[in-house]
């Protein structure tokens, strides 16, 4: 059973399943949504974790280099993950410096074939076509890319049956987290 009724058992819990994103399929950590600032405002969009390093405090996942998000990020490097897991009742929100930098050819190697094809293709991501099949998935290494983000900040939001609790951990205290009203 989680222990999200404490402060170290709450931050536990939230790399836990940060780490099991990464391997399982069906965690709703695998697909949080990534926050960013574009030339217009807000954007989202879900995003595959790749990573978890917990002793550095870092996710990653893969992009394609041409994508808006790579110029989103250029623009303002900081951004918001979030994820709902709706059987624990728990919302965590990571607010993260983000960078980006092209993938290694050993990086590129461990991609599954089938999802190489979304790292390339002509029209760049977000062109304008005028049908689906308008867009060629040649796979281009090239433009295979990593994101990391470091996070700063890890909020989580735990729907209690009787009590409510809300957690702030920050990075620069080492994630020792305090209690906040929900």
């Amino acid at each position: 059973m989680s222990d999200l009724t404490t402060l170290n058992g709450t931050l536990t819990q939230v790399w836990q399943r940060l780490t099991r994103g990464v391997a399982d399929r069906r965690s709703p950590a695998r697909h949080p949504v990534l926050a960013t600032v574009g030339a217009a405002g807000a954007e989202a969009r879900v995003v595959v974790l790749r990573g978890v390093d917990v002793a550095a405090g870092v996710l990653t996942f893969h992009t394609d280099l041409a994508s808006g998000k790579v110029a989103d990020i250029a623009r303002a490097p900081r951004g918001t993950a979030l994820i709902w897991d709706a059987k624990a009742q728990l919302q965590m929100r990571l607010k993260v410096q983000l960078s980006v930098r092209a993938g290694t050819a050993e990086e590129w190697a461990a991609v599954p074939e089938g999802a190489q094809r979304v790292y390339g293709g002509t029209p760049a991501p977000g062109a304008e076509i005028a049908a689906p099949e308008d867009h060629d998935l040649a796979p281009e290494p090239a433009r295979f890319g990593v994101v990391r983000a470091e996070v700063e900040v890890i909020e989580t939001l735990h729907l209690g049956r009787d009590l409510h609790r809300r957690a702030l951990f920050r990075r620069a205290d080492g994630f020792h987290g305090v209690w906040v009203a929900p």
